[in-house]
């Protein structure tokens, strides 16, 4: 499993890909901040904003991007005949890109988390910032750690899309629909059962706000993560690569 990660990680460096997902985990800190300039800024204050903007639009839109890249460019590169001359299960493949996916929604958070704190230090340059301590910065990297686990549940629905429609077209209009739906319903009672909004409710501590019991959040981002990856592999199973 390590050598397909590690396989996986050299054709990604090949690619932009990285490049765009970097460039995202910048931007929306730089925006917060940019907002904010005119007002008091305060670490906390700048983490909340960023983590919404992550969660609700910036990471769902890039990170889905990212994952059905990571299979349609199998189909589009036409490298699934190449790939099973060696000896590697389907199954074994595809947890592969599950892995790898994970990995690259904790680079971006980590990433997020990085310019926040930097562009903080910057800024308390030349104007105060208040909550700038160690202790925050720990807080605000563990909640980042768990806002990737909870962004990845809600990925794995477009890996399936990804195999099924083997391109890039069908999977980005839902993913533009779906990153449409978190601005709706951000702010409404059914955010806290769409899955791509209840993980952030779920990440800040709101989610029983919005009238839905923490547990059922739970389920409900765990059913949608095994149904993406349990669908992907049967239907991978069932792929007729000639």
């Amino acid at each position: 499993m390590a050598d397909i990660v590690y396989c996986e990680w050299l054709k990604l460096k090949r690619s932009k890909i990285i490049f765009i997902g970097v460039l995202g985990s910048f931007i929306v800190p730089l925006l917060v901040i940019i907002k904010n300039l005119t007002t008091s800024l305060s670490l906390y204050g700048i983490y909340e904003d960023a983590i919404m903007f992550i969660m609700l639009l910036f990471g769902p839109l890039i990170m889905s991007v990212v994952a059905t890249y990571l299979v349609s460019r199998e189909y589009t590169e036409k490298t699934l005949k190449t790939i099973f001359v060696v000896p590697i299960g389907r199954r074994s493949f595809l947890l592969g890109k599950f892995i790898t996916l994970f990995i690259l929604v904790l680079l971006f958070m980590v990433l997020s988390w990085f310019d926040i704190i930097v562009l903080s230090m910057l800024c308390s340059l030349f104007m105060e910032v208040s909550q700038l301590t160690l202790l925050s910065a720990i807080y605000i990297f563990i909640q980042m750690i768990k806002g990737s686990m909870l962004l990845f549940t809600t990925l794995t629905p477009f890996v399936y899309l990804s195999l099924r429609a083997k391109g890039t077209l069908t999977p980005f209009i839902i993913i533009a629909a779906v990153s449409l739906l978190n601005v709706v319903f951000s702010g409404s009672q059914i955010a806290g059962f769409y899955p791509w909004t209840a993980s952030y409710l779920l990440l800040t501590g709101r989610l029983e706000q919005f009238g839905c019991p923490t547990f059922i959040g739970m389920l409900i981002l765990l059913c949608v993560c095994l149904s993406g990856i349990l669908a992907s592999i049967l239907r991978f199973q069932k792929e007729d690569i000639v």
